[in-house]
Parts: C-alpha cells; structure tokens; sequence
C-alpha cells in the first residue's frame, strides 16, 4: 500500500510539473526577434570597410536548478545580457578596426556540456538557431556587400561552425574572409561530412576555418579539442608541427584599466603543433586553471586563454587575409 501511494505522489507531482516544464520548451523553441535591437550587443557603425560578426563563449555558469531548470540563458533578461556584456565589450575594443556585430544568443548553460551526447545535441541546435537567425539578419540588414569575418570562442565557436556547415549561402561564403573559431574542434567526421562548409585555411591567406586551441604540455589536452583535426598554431598559421621561435609570439591583448582599452602586451613563448593542438612550454600551467572546471580543462589546458593569448597574431593575419581577399 505505501509502495503504491508513493507512486501516486510522484505522477501528481510530475504531473504538477509538466505544464511548466512544457511551456518552457515553447518559449526556448520560438524564434528571437533579431530585428529588436535589444538582441544585440552591438550594430557595427559601417565607418571601416570590413565586419567582424563576433559570437560570445559560455559566460552563463549558472546551475541547472537555479536556473528554473532550463538549459539555457535567458537573454530577456537584462542581467543575463549583462554576463555576457563584459567579453563582447573587450573583443569589440580588440578588433576596433572593423565593423563589430555581435548578438545575444541563448546559450547553453556550462553544465549542459556535462549531459549526454544526444541531449547536448539537442540543446545545441537552439543555441545555434539564434546564431543562425542572428547572421542572415546581419546579412540581411546590414552587411551590404563587405567582407567579414566571423569570431567566436567556445561555445562562440561551436554555434559558427554548425552556422558553416547548414546556414550559409554561396554567395555569403564568397563574402567570408576567414572563420576563427577559437578553442573548439573539427573531427574527421565533420570534415567527410561538410568538405565544402568547412575548408580548413591551411595558410596565413587563406580564405576559410581556422581553429587553434593551446596547452602548456601535451597531458592538458582536452575532451573539447581531443579530436581537432584542422587546428593551426598560431604563430604561423600552418599545421607544421616544428617548434617555432618565442618571438614570433606577437603578444597577447589585455585590458587596460587606465586608458580603458586592449592593448598587445608581450607574451614570449616557443609553440609546436602536436595532435593539432599548440603546446606553449614556456607559459606557467596554472595561467589560467581554475579547479572548479578541472575535470574539461586540466591544469595546463588554456583554453580560457585561447581568445586573447594570441591577440596579436590574430590582428596582424585578419589584415593580411583581409588584403589578400580583396585583390
């Protein structure tokens, strides 16, 4: 009998549950407005003559329970704009050369990366929904025939590359000067599967996708770049994997409070290609470890560094693939 009523409870309370549970899938399922400006971080200015159309990392480190049991953030909210404020703010003072658009996205929290493959599939084709519906907006509304470049760090990353493989046209590709989809992967699979969506620039002029992740030692290595099978280094942007001299390691972007701005900073170090991941022996492991994320990013991985570590590389060769592009 107790057997019985305990099972009772718990339909009644899930059926309690299921309204709410199936009215937020709705809401994460229906499309957002890109035309509203309040999706957006930034609506380039059109004074230079390329664009960056740049997509945030995981900025949402909120639980799955306080979250209201969503998987997602909820960008109406102005707080959780707020979150992902702070790094769309430091890459648009980093690329200050080019027209800056950046949307909001719903994300996926990060403890949906820690859920099985099929639901994070899933969840992952919301996220990249957004980012999809975000960029034919921009292609739409604002682009006007320049040619752009598209950024990300990530989870960024991740939505740009599923926006290569299903969301772009001929015509918008011709337009792309490069992908750099920093500290994310490209697997065999991918590669068979999308071999005209996803053509690795195997150069520092190549029109395409470049990915690099780094680590300070090969141990570091992570489950996001484990399988990585286009990443470059770099420093020369090539996937030799001879070790290339500290100073062709052009400094790393940092901000700085008292002009309130990104500077390039030195950051020497010697870098080699191993598994298509960049080793840097001479950075510190613990540069970036934060121990709460141990478990995906060991100490050494630095992954958290990827976006800035190399700023000064990333600057000098979107010019040099910029120029190349437009002869």
């Amino acid at each position: 009998m107790k057997n019985h009523r305990f099972t009772a409870l718990v339909l009644a309370v899930f059926s309690l549950l299921l309204p709410s549970c199936a009215m937020q899938n709705d809401n994460e399922k229906a499309s957002i407005d890109y035309s509203d400006t309040t999706y957006w971080y930034s609506l380039g200015d059109e004074s230079h003559a390329a664009d960056v159309f740049y997509v945030y990392p995981t900025v949402s480190t909120i639980s799955f329970e306080d979250n209201g049991f969503s998987w997602f953030a909820d960008i109406n909210l102005p707080e959780v704009r707020e979150e992902a404020n702070g790094n769309q703010r430091f890459n648009k003072m980093l690329y200050g050369e080019y027209n800056f658009y950046a949307p909001y996205y719903r994300q996926m929290i990060f403890e949906a990366y820690q859920q099985s493959t099929p639901l994070l599939d899933s969840l992952a084709q919301i996220a990249a929904k957004d980012v999809n519906d975000a960029f034919q907006y921009y292609m739409a509304h604002f682009n006007h025939g320049r040619p752009f470049f598209l950024m990300g760090h990530s989870q960024g990353s991740q939505m740009l590359i599923e926006l290569l493989k299903h969301g772009m046209t001929e015509e918008q590709r011709q337009l792309m000067v490069a992908a750099y989809c920093i500290g994310y992967h490209v697997t065999a699979e991918d590669l068979t599967a999308y071999p005209e969506a996803l053509k690795p620039a195997a150069d520092s002029l190549m029109q395409g996708l470049v990915i690099f992740n780094s680590v300070t030692d090969t141990t570091a290595i992570s489950m996001v770049s484990r399988n990585d099978v286009v990443g470059v280094n770099p420093t020369t942007w090539t996937m030799a994997s001879d070790t290339v001299p500290a100073e062709f390691q052009l400094g790393m972007a940092k901000y700085n409070e008292a002009r309130d701005s990104v500077l390039i900073i030195p950051c020497p170090t010697r870098t080699w290609l191993y598994k298509h991941t960049t080793v840097c022996p001479d950075l510190g492991p613990e540069m970036v470890f934060i121990q709460a994320y141990e478990e995906m990013f060991p100490k050494g991985n630095l992954h958290f560094a990827d976006s800035w570590l190399f700023g000064g590389n990333v600057i000098e060769n979107m010019r040099c693939r910029l120029k190349n592009h437009q002869k």
